[in-house]
C-alpha cells in the first residue's frame, strides 16, 4: 500500500498511459484530447481495461466505477484513492522482443528502489528538482518520474515538448540514450550541480564523456528491465555497475532482494568483480538495443518470413553504438524478387522505428564466410 502517490501523480501517469494506447489504438498519434467524452466507447473501454491493469484496481473490486464517469479529472482521483488499497503496478514490456508481457512490482519494491536512488544521489548533490523526458507509464519512466521525486521530497517535472526546460541548480535530469546523443551533440549548457540519469541501454563513451566536457556534474546509467526494476549504477562508463542496495549478488547469473529469498535472473551475462560489482557481457537471448529500445532480432526475422515472397532472411545490427539501427539481407522465393520488395515495403512501413530495417539487402543465398557461417555483409 503506497500513501505518497498523489492525485496529480496518477492524472500525469494515465495521461502518458492514454496518449500510448490510443496512438496504438488508433495507429496515430493522438496529442490533443482532454476529456473522455472525446474518444469513443470502444476506446473508452480499451482505456479502462489499461488503468485497471495498470494500477491493479481489480484487487478491490471497484474497477467498473471507471465506466461511470467521462471525466479524466474523476479517473484520476478514483485511482489516486483506491490504490491505498492495492499491491503494487503493473508495466508492459514494448512488445519489440516479441509480444508484450506484463511485469508487477510491489509497492514495498518500488519504494525500496526510489529510496536506494535518493540515498545515491543524496550522497553527491543535494537534489532539488527531478527533470523527467521520457514516458511516465514505462518502469523507468515511473520509477525515476514519479518515485523518486516522490520519496526524496523533491518537485517534478515531466517534459512534454521537445526541448529540456530551464535548468537550476540541484536539477537532476532523466531521460534515455538517444535523447542524451541530442543534447550532446547540440552542446547543450549545463548550469552547476545539475546532474543526469540514463536508462533502459548503454550509453555510448563518447556522449558521456562529451555532456561532462560541457558542464553536466555527471551522468549516472542505470542498468536493470522492466522484468527487474532498477539493479545497478555507475557514474562512469569504464568502470563496474554497482548493485544498489536494496539487492544482492545470488550467483553468476541471478541476484534477489534483501528481503526474500525469490531468485532473479539476469538478463544479461555479467562479470562479477566482487558480491555488489559487476560488468556485462552481451544479452542471453540475442536482444540488442536500437534508440533505447530492445529489439529481438529473431522477432524480427520471422516477422519478415511470415511474408510467403521471402524464402529466407537474417538481420543484423548497422552503424555505430550511439545511432546503431537494424539491416536485413533477404532471399526471395523463386522468381519473387520483385514481389518480396513490395511486400517488405508494405509490411515495414507500419513498424516502430526501432524494429525497421533500414537498410535490405536482396541475394540468392545468405551470406556465408568460408566455413559456411553466417557473415556480415
Amino acid at each position: 500500500m503506497t500513501q505518497w502517490l498523489t492525485q496529480a501523480d496518477c492524472k500525469a501517469v494515465m495521461h502518458s498511459l492514454f496518449c500510448a494506447e490510443l496512438a496504438a489504438y488508433r495507429g496515430e498519434a493522438v496529442p490533443g484530447w482532454q476529456e473522455l467524452q472525446e474518444i469513443d466507447s470502444l476506446e473508452r473501454l480499451h482505456l479502462a481495461a489499461c488503468v485497471n491493469e495498470f494500477f491493479c484496481l481489480y484487487e478491490t473490486g471497484l474497477e467498473d466505477r471507471l465506466l461511470m464517469t467521462y471525466s479524466f479529472d474523476d479517473w484520476a482521483s478514483f485511482v489516486a484513492e483506491t490504490i491505498t488499497e492495492t499491491s503494487g503496478l503493473t508495466f508492459r514490456t514494448s512488445g519489440s522482443t516479441g509480444s508484450p508481457s506484463a511485469h508487477f512490482h510491489r509497492w514495498e519494491h518500488i519504494e525500496a528502489e526510489a529510496n536506494a536512488l535518493a540515498q545515491h544521489f543524496a550522497s553527491v548533490m543535494s537534489m532539488q528538482r527531478v527533470i523527467s523526458w521520457l514516458p511516465l507509464h514505462h518502469l523507468y519512466g515511473f520509477m525515476l518520474g514519479v518515485a523518486l521525486p516522490c520519496v526524496a521530497g523533491v518537485p517534478r517535472k515531466a517534459v512534454s515538448g521537445v526541448a529540456l526546460p530551464s535548468l537550476s541548480s540541484g536539477d537532476v535530469v532523466v531521460s534515455v540514450p538517444p535523447r542524451w546523443d541530442y543534447l550532446a551533440r547540440s552542446n547543450t549548457g549545463w548550469p552547476e550541480h545539475v546532474a543526469g540519469v540514463s536508462s533502459t541501454a548503454p550509453l555510448s563513451p563518447e556522449t558521456s564523456g562529451r555532456l561532462i566536457k560541457q558542464g553536466l556534474m555527471g551522468l549516472l546509467d542505470i542498468y536493470g528491465s522492466t522484468e527487474t526494476g532498477g539493479v545497478a549504477t555507475r557514474w562512469q562508463h569504464d568502470m563496474p555497475y554497482q548493485l544498489l542496495c536494496h539487492w544482492q549478488h545470488h550467483d553468476n547469473q541471478s541476484i534477489k532482494r534483501v528481503d526474500d529469498n525469490i531468485i532473479i535472473p539476469l538478463l544479461d551475462k555479467a562479470d562479477w568483480h566482487s558480491d555488489t560489482t559487476f560488468t556485462l557481457n552481451g544479452r542471453h537471448d540475442g536482444v540488442v538495443s536500437i534508440g533505447g529500445v530492445n529489439v529481438s532480432l529473431s522477432y524480427v526475422k520471422q516477422r519478415l518470413l511470415s511474408l510467403a515472397s521471402v524464402e529466407e532472411c537474417t538481420i543484423r545490427t548497422t552503424g555505430n553504438t550511439a545511432q546503431q539501427r537494424l539491416k536485413a539481407f533477404i532471399v526471395p522465393a523463386s522468381g519473387q524478387e520483385p514481389a518480396a520488395a513490395q511486400d517488405i515495403a508494405q509490411l515495414i512501413a507500419r513498424w516502430p522505428a526501432a524494429e525497421r530495417p533500414v537498410s535490405v539487402t536482396y541475394g540468392d543465398a545468405l551470406p556465408t564466410n568460408t566455413m559456411g557461417k553466417l557473415s556480415d555483409w
